[in-house]
């Protein structure tokens, strides 16, 4: 019995230390500079909100899924965990592949004038921050990764600022200030985190 407990303990230790690199930190950061920085590219560069919402998404899955194959898998090795982890990891991907889909159809309605840009942003703001709690907070559930509570509250404040900044700055400058500021500091938060794991884990010789 006592053996079976340390067993849980030490796969709960190893799961944990799945999420010591920060690389799902810096893949959620760019998810939410994707959201903010957008419109602002568009503006500079005429690269519509869609082709750049790809691309950044597209960056941070790069990132993510290459320092996991060569930062973390060769520091820590590759943990097989039991049948009800793989279930969990499953559930976050289909979750947050949900997500992804329920932007893209946003900016892609949006391009193409089925809802209009400058649709109340109240109306923005309230299915933007109802999609973001519940997936970050159903990812932290699954996930015991709870970072990404606070996460969920940094997306709400985004909407907050943004709903509150548009008046003054405009719809393009509102969103880079309100996502893009917090997916800096998502990505901050990332590098450091991943900073610590490649000093706390060297390759070994």
């Amino acid at each position: 019995m006592i053996e079976k407990i340390n067993l849980k303990e030490m796969e709960k230790k190893a799961w944990k230390s799945c999420f010591q690199d920060g690389l799902w930190d810096i893949l959620l950061g760019f998810i939410l500079l994707s959201f903010g920085i957008g419109p602002f590219i568009e503006e500079i560069t005429g690269i519509t909100y869609l082709i750049s919402y790809i691309i950044l998404l597209s960056l941070g899955y790069i990132i993510f899924y290459s320092g996991k194959k060569y930062i973390t898998l060769p520091r820590i090795g590759n943990v097989k965990f039991g049948t009800k982890r793989k279930y969990k990891k499953i559930k976050v991907a289909i979750i947050l592949a949900i997500s992804v889909i329920f932007g893209l159809a946003a900016i892609l309605l949006t391009q193409i004038d089925l809802i209009p840009y400058n649709i109340d942003i109240s109306i923005w703001g309230i299915i933007f921050a109802i999609n973001a709690l519940i997936v970050f907070s159903l990812m932290a559930y699954y996930l015991d990764f709870p970072r990404l509570y606070i996460y969920s509250i940094f997306f709400a404040t985004s909407i907050l600022i943004i709903e509150t900044s548009s008046s003054h700055v405009g719809s393009t400058y509102d969103t880079v200030i309100g996502f893009g500021m917090f997916g800096v500091v998502v990505l901050l938060v990332g590098l450091l985190h991943l900073t610590r794991f490649v000093r706390r884990y060297p390759l070994p010789k």
